[in-house]
């Protein structure tokens, strides 16, 4: 992989992760403010699933990158500032999390159902809104890690 194309790769992965993070707050926003016991109509299924798909796509562009990363940028990156390549390397895994949390969270929406008022509806409900919380604040503590590093190294 060429110089430009990871230069390339890794604008399209910061703009994405920007992108994600804040469809993480507001998809978050909506569901915290939605009372327990309204019906969650199809558009909030559908827009849970194209944030997760967000996620899910920010996470490949990081996978992508991660060997680049790896063999390019990471001792750079320590050798300038030990202190922001552990940063970066936490930001990692707040990324993973992210998606690990947008993930359960759609799961949890989509096995609470549309019409669900019982005890176990509400719970998943209950879940799926924590889950999507986390992985917004996961979200953003990655890409303002990422955003930070971004200044200090490049491909």
């Amino acid at each position: 992989m060429t110089h430009e194309l990871l230069r390339r790769v890794a604008l399209v992965h910061g703009v994405l992760a920007w992108i994600s993070a804040v469809a993480l707050v507001a998809l978050a926003v909506i569901l915290v403010r939605l009372r327990n016991d309204a019906r969650i109509s199809r558009w909030i299924h559908l827009a849970s699933a194209a944030t997760t798909s967000l996620a899910v796509a920010t996470f490949a562009t990081g996978v992508w990158l991660d060997l680049p990363y790896r063999t390019h940028l990471r001792q750079r990156l320590f050798l300038a500032s030990r202190s922001l390549g552990w940063l970066f390397e936490r930001k990692l895994h707040l990324s993973f999390g992210a998606l690990v949390f947008a993930g359960l969270a759609l799961a949890a929406l989509f096995a609470a159902g549309a019409d669900g008022h019982d005890a176990p509806s509400r719970a998943l409900r209950r879940a799926s809104r924590t889950g999507y919380v986390a992985s917004a604040f996961f979200a953003l503590a990655a890409c303002v890690i990422g955003t930070l590093v971004a200044t200090r190294a490049r491909f």
